[in-house]
């Protein structure tokens, strides 16, 4: 029989190694075989166990849209013809991700460090992340999975904190409630309108917060990632009006009510016609 490293499955599975280890000493994967302390060996047929944690803040929670009208959106889905994500979009993209994680910068700055031009009164960490953030919205379109998020951060703190990068943040349910997530992301919000599917996720990253450093950059790429997927235009809400949008974050987060997210991005993406 052939077997497969724990490594090899959460490539095949789109999942953590760590996860895949902790399935295998809870005896949920078929057929592993434990080779030493950490290392297993996997029938390289056997199928990716289903997840049957059920996380209370996910049982309990409901998340809500209201009643949205989706038909601009979709006419920009029917008459899309999209090229890659243009240079102006990933300027604004990293300008309103960095505005909302607490960073003064303008339009200027963002297109002087593009340039490779020091700015002094940002931080260089911020600078880097600036770069990290145009690097990872070249690779949009992708297939999001658990594996690919971990990814994502480290790419994304590439040069500024290699150790932590590619890892959940220690001391709470971080890797757990994105492991959820996930489950929810590729089960029942799979159905939903693409800018519902969207919303959620960008709300839930922000509300769990998996990572020390990076995740609202994270989730600003991810949102993009999901407008493009669906054939619509990044949803562009304007610097100004970062603070509204952590409002409609905050009633997502606390209520489960996400109308106010959902009309945001609705109105970012239509007004933004290619």
């Amino acid at each position: 029989m052939e077997y497969i490293s724990t490594k090899e499955a959460a490539q095949k599975w789109g999942i953590s190694e760590r996860r895949v280890r902790s399935l295998c000493a809870e005896g949920k994967i078929e057929g592993a075989a434990r080779c030493g302390d950490w290392v297993w060996s996997i029938p390289a047929g056997t199928q990716k166990p289903a997840d049957g944690r059920t996380l209370r803040y996910m049982k309990n929670r409901a998340l809500r849209t209201g009643n949205q009208d989706y038909r601009e959106a979709d006419k920009l889905r029917a008459s899309s013809n999209q090229g890659t994500l243009s240079a102006d979009r990933k300027v604004q993209i990293v300008l309103e991700a960095l505005t909302y994680d607490n960073t003064d910068i303008s339009l200027e700055q963002v297109l002087a460090i593009f340039d490779l031009e020091n700015q002094v009164e940002i931080p260089l960490e911020k600078q880097i992340m600036a770069l990290n953030m145009r690097s990872a919205l070249s690779s949009i379109p992708f297939d999001l999975n658990e594996k690919r998020l971990l990814d994502l951060h480290s790419r994304m703190l590439m040069s500024i904190d290699e150790r932590s990068a590619g890892k959940y943040r220690l001391g709470g349910n971080q890797s757990q409630e994105t492991e959820a997530m996930f489950e929810q992301y590729s089960g029942p919000w799979s159905v939903l309108h693409p800018v519902a599917r969207a919303a959620f996720l960008f709300a839930e990253i922000l509300r769990i917060q998996p990572f020390e450093k990076g995740t609202p950059e994270i989730a600003f790429v991810l949102l993009a990632n999901e407008m493009y997927k669906a054939k619509l235009p990044p949803a562009l809400f304007g610097e100004n009006q970062i603070p509204e949008l952590k409002a409609a974050l905050a009633s997502t987060a606390i209520r489960g009510n996400s109308q106010m997210l959902v009309s945001m991005i609705l109105d970012a993406v239509t007004g933004n016609k290619q």
